[in-house]
């Protein structure tokens, strides 16, 4: 079992376990059936509860802010299906992609010179650029 799904898998008990599901009526496809059923599901879950780094804490705060309510849990809607069970899934998949993307560690940067082909291309650039500038300056003229 790849490092992923091991983490994935947490990520869902952890939903399970400390989430919570709201319901609600919802527009969208469906006719009558949107105004007599509850179709639309927002999930919440306290970034505490996630079983993950202090760090990955951080960053799912800092990639997610828009998604993160004030008193700190992270909420998902989801009201594009028919069925609330649909919904449901749809709701927990996007708020697991969402976490795992937000996990990712940014590589580090490595410096590096440039190149000697670019460094002349940079030279030749601006002894061009200073020569084109040179014949703009004004000339002494018969006048002065």
């Amino acid at each position: 079992m790849s490092r992923q799904s091991v983490t994935e898998a947490r990520l869902r008990q952890a939903i399970a376990r400390d989430g919570r599901l709201i319901f609600a009526k919802s527009g969208g496809p469906g006719g009558q059936n949107v105004n007599a059923v509850s179709t639309q599901v927002e999930v919440r879950v306290p970034i505490e509860a996630l079983p993950v780094a202090p760090r990955k804490r951080d960053l799912i705060r800092t990639r997610l802010a828009t998604r993160v309510t004030a008193d700190d849990w992270i909420r998902v809607v989801s009201r594009k299906e028919r069925h609330q069970r649909r919904n449901r899934e749809r709701a927990i998949d996007t708020l697991v992609a969402l976490l795992l993307e937000a996990m990712q560690e940014d590589p580090k940067r490595i410096a590096s010179r440039p190149t000697a082909s670019t460094m002349r291309r940079r030279r030749t650039s601006r002894e061009k650029t200073a020569a084109k500038k040179r014949t703009r300056r004004d000339k002494p003229g018969l006048d002065d």
